[in-house]
């Protein structure tokens, strides 16, 4: 589950007002990840409507490198490297549509236990 960062260690050592900056901006964060699943969703919504996969979607692909590096900062680890398996599978030549599947499905789950 992805609702909490793990290294939150360090972090108490800063100053209050630090600590306060960060927790707005994760905020921030979590936001823009529902935002990111929406557009997941109307990509999807647009696979379908289409009937088959999309090889190399640019969008996509974007959008799974941008969470992979945000949720790294953040310290959503997990997250990250289920954004980072997503965009490994996008960027592979005829990728096995199984394999597009599962990653998005575990990308959704995660962005949605997002709190």
């Amino acid at each position: 589950m992805a609702s909490q960062p793990k290294s939150v260690d360090k972090l108490d050592q800063l100053p209050d007002e630090a600590q306060n900056r960060i927790a707005q901006l994760r905020l921030l964060f979590v936001a823009r990840c529902k935002e990111n699943l929406i557009q997941i969703r109307q990509v999807l919504d647009d696979r379908a409507a289409a009937n088959g996969p999309m090889t190399q979607d640019p969008s996509l692909i974007k959008l799974a490198h941008s969470l992979a590096g945000a949720s790294a900062i953040f310290g959503y680890k997990d997250l990250g490297r289920t954004a980072f398996k997503l965009e490994s599978t996008l960027r592979e030549v005829n990728y096995p549509e199984a394999d597009f599947t599962q990653a998005v499905e575990d990308l959704i789950e995660q962005l949605t236990a997002l709190d």
